[in-house]
């Protein structure tokens, strides 16, 4: 072929010619992608090189710099734009696999409006209001769905076949490494042993032993930290309480957080949480992640980090009974690489930490809020126990009735979760008379299905712990544990949910026998309810303030 022919059938180099093979790169890139996994940080190293490929073959054939500038840009944007386009089209078509589920039109195209629906905090109630409008399966994502039912947690969740985590659970896609970043069912499984002799009935009454003392400096830290007024920051005292709690649970005598006695200079638990919050919005679209975990980071996000790997020097040269002797090897298990030992007790301390604690913070908050339910848990309390010394078996507080339904009540409507998410596998799935296709994210939301009629009636959002005693709230009482999600289901369930409800059972039941609480008459409960905040972690924006008189 001579070269006049060959350049016949090549391109022109001008904006018309490169804007057209982009766009045909762009498509055949799309369909591409559509059948294959992709990271944003490569995506972004493509588009650079070839932005500089067009631009320097501009500079090479003699053209200025702004007309090689802007052939590249316009290049680039051509090829962008083709597979935005091509992408749309194909998400709002018959051809995807979601067409046929109902959801907001935004939804549908991008994964963008999924961030930031949890930036804002509330997903959980965005989420369940989806529901109320579309129905019980709805598309929240490109390609994912919500799904609302009870029916669903068992081929989701509890199955011997239950579904991997989602990439959510993957910042970064760092290489997997700690019990909860670990998306595969089968290296979790193995990672979980590790972990599960650390809750084990023995093993609880040591935990148990330090929460008994934790709550009792917490009653002291209380009258130390009452303000002028006589109001005490409730929120910033139980996250303090639950981050020494966690740090001496992991590291036993090692430990040296202390911030209910030295306050948070250091901001640990505070900036623990906004990585945590991070990590959760950009989980919703991991190509993003890609690009933002690449970029350099704050060393505020790394504070808890550093301090558990602190911690951790200093504990694997003694020994202890503790969480730690267990990542070890020191209770005969397998030992926990290096790596991973940093992450698993970092890990061990914001998630058993944020969890409780926000949690107790909420309970509390519906607690004081009916001065009848508050009155009716103190005369329970009182007529087993005369102070808080008395309470010596915290598994024997799950026999008191109306502290039990109080704790549930608190773990109802006191975990905001949006999601718990899950990628269908090979060949797809039946979920509650639906086929869903592989590869799908789903999920079934916690605090949807935990404040849903369908589950819990009457009045599912008034915190009634009387719906949990045998007599319920009547004959028409409607109490399905089944659809109590906060602690998960099956293979990635809460190891220490036995140990997580002994510990609310006996917090709580120390707390209301050392003290009358009240809510100041200043206080705004909407603002407080308002300000409820989830993304992973539970953050308050209208601190829970309470007034405490010590009892006789």
């Amino acid at each position: 072929m001579s070269l006049s022919a060959l350049q016949g059938l090549t391109p022109s180099f001008d904006f018309a010619g490169v804007s057209s093979a982009a766009a045909a790169i762009g498509a055949a890139t799309t369909l591409y992608l559509n059948r294959h996994e992709y990271r944003g940080d490569t995506a972004v190293v493509v588009c650079a090189l070839a932005w500089a490929s067009v631009f320097g073959t501009g500079i090479f054939k003699g053209l200025s710099i702004n007309q090689s500038l802007g052939i590249a840009t316009s290049g680039v944007a051509s090829f962008l734009g083709t597979m935005i386009v091509i992408a749309v089209a194909y998400r709002l078509s018959p051809l995807h696999p979601l067409w046929r589920f109902p959801g907001p039109f935004l939804n549908k195209i991008t994964s963008l409006k999924a961030m930031h629906i949890v930036s804002t905090g509330h997903r959980y109630t965005i989420i369940k209001g989806l529901h109320e409008t579309y129905g019980k399966f709805v598309r929240t994502g490109p390609n994912t769905l919500s799904i609302a039912s009870v029916e669903a947690v068992h081929p989701i969740y509890t199955t011997a076949q239950s579904m991997d985590k989602s990439m959510a659970y993957r910042p970064g896609r760092a290489p997997v490494g700690g019990l909860f970043f670990t998306p595969k069912r089968d290296i979790h499984n193995i990672r979980r042993k590790a972990w599960a002799g650390a809750f084990s009935a023995k093993s609880l009454v040591k935990l148990l032993a330090v929460v008994d003392k934790r709550t009792k400096q917490m009653i002291k830290v209380m009258d130390r930290r009452r303000g002028a007024d006589g109001v005490i920051d409730m929120s910033e005292i139980i996250r303090h309480w639950a981050y020494d709690l966690m740090a001496e649970m992991t590291f036993g005598a090692t430990s040296d957080v202390e911030l209910m006695a030295n306050g948070d200079p250091e901001n640990v638990s505070e900036n623990a949480q906004n990585a945590t919050v991070v990590f959760e919005v950009l989980g919703e679209a991991p190509s993003i992640f890609d690009i933002a975990w690449n970029l350099p980071a704050s060393d505020e996000f790394h504070v808890l980090e550093k301090t558990a790997t602190k911690l951790m020097d200093v504990r694997k040269h003694i020994t202890g009974d503790d969480i730690a002797s267990y990542l070890l090897g020191e209770k005969g298990g397998e030992r926990l690489g290096d790596e991973d030992l940093n992450i698993d007790s970092a890990f061990a301390i914001a998630a058993g930490s944020d969890t409780t604690g926000g949690t107790l913070t909420i309970l509390l908050f519906y607690l004081l809020r009916d001065r009848a339910v508050y009155k009716k848990l103190r005369d329970e309390l009182d007529a087993h126990f005369h102070s808080i010394d008395e309470i010596d078996d915290p598994k024997g507080l799950q026999e008191l009735p109306y502290l039990n339904g109080v704790v549930w009540e608190g773990l109802r409507l006191g975990t905001p979760f949006g999601g718990l998410p899950r990628v269908v596998g090979e060949g797809g799935s039946m979920i509650d008379g639906e086929f869903v296709p592989e590869d799908i994210i789903v999920s079934v939301p916690p605090y949807t299905q935990q404040t849903s009629p369908e589950n819990f009636y009457p009045l599912p959002m008034e915190f009634l712990p009387e719906r949990w005693q045998p007599e319920g709230l009547g004959p028409e009482t409607i109490t399905k544990k089944n659809a109590m999600l906060c602690f998960s289901y099956g293979a990635f369930s809460c190891l220490g949910k036995i140990f997580a409800t002994q510990e609310l059972h006996l917090t709580v039941a120390k707390l209301v026998l050392a003290y009358d609480m009240e809510l100041p008459k200043s206080f705004d409960q909407q603002k407080f309810l308002d300000g409820v905040l989830n993304m992973r972690t539970t953050l308050f924006d209208y601190p829970l303030a309470i007034t405490a008189t010590a009892r006789d």
